[in-house]
């Protein structure tokens, strides 16, 4: 398991476990640009009254960052599910409770890539009979009033930050060294 380790920049690590939120950001900031172009809102901000503009342009402008607030919320997931996963091994019972909303699923997909563990993990939630095209997280059939509950605002939005337990690129490093060393000691047995 140790030897399947794959470090990716950070970047790309985010951008994969949030791609569908990231492109939910440019959507809502293209039809952004598209409202204010072909209303010609630039001239209405300029005129009116203060308060009114200010609500307006606020709901206007805020759409988009909720998206990015799930997913440095998917971030935190990410690290710590690599952590758990990689110090206890690929148990369902780590990954299960972050199988409720495709985000969460993402972003623990994402971390048992760069592990080694995609497969158990696809399988494990294919298992679970969710598909590419489940989208909508699952308490929204099951329970739709858990979206003016706090603790959906603080899980889905602000969940706090996780420190990783694990230094990966070290870990990697040492991985490195040991391929090297087992390189050395098969070309000097020939």
């Amino acid at each position: 398991m140790r030897s399947q380790i794959h470090i990716r920049s950070i970047w790309i690590t985010y951008i994969r476990l949030g791609y569908l939120l990231h492109l939910m950001t440019i959507a809502e900031l293209v039809c952004i640009y598209a409202l204010f172009h072909q209303l010609n809102l630039v001239e209405w901000v300029q005129s009116g009254n203060v308060v009114f503009r200010a609500l307006c342009i606020t709901c206007l402008v805020c759409p988009p960052l909720f998206p990015q607030c799930d997913a440095r919320s998917r971030f935190q997931n990410y690290k710590q599910v690599k952590d758990y996963l990689y110090i206890h091994g690929f148990q369902t019972r780590i990954i299960k409770p972050f199988s409720y909303s495709r985000c969460q699923r993402d972003a623990v997909i994402t971390a048992a890539e760069e592990l080694g563990m995609q497969t158990e993990c696809q399988l494990f939630f294919k298992g679970l009979g969710y598909r590419w095209y489940h989208i909508l997280p699952d308490f929204l059939f099951q329970k739709p009033i858990y979206l003016i509950r706090k603790e959906f605002w603080l899980n889905t939005f602000f969940a706090n930050k996780y420190e990783p337990k694990i230094d990966f690129k070290t870990v990697f490093k040492e991985i490195d060294a040991e391929r090297i060393t087992s390189l050395f000691k098969i070309e000097s047995v020939i």
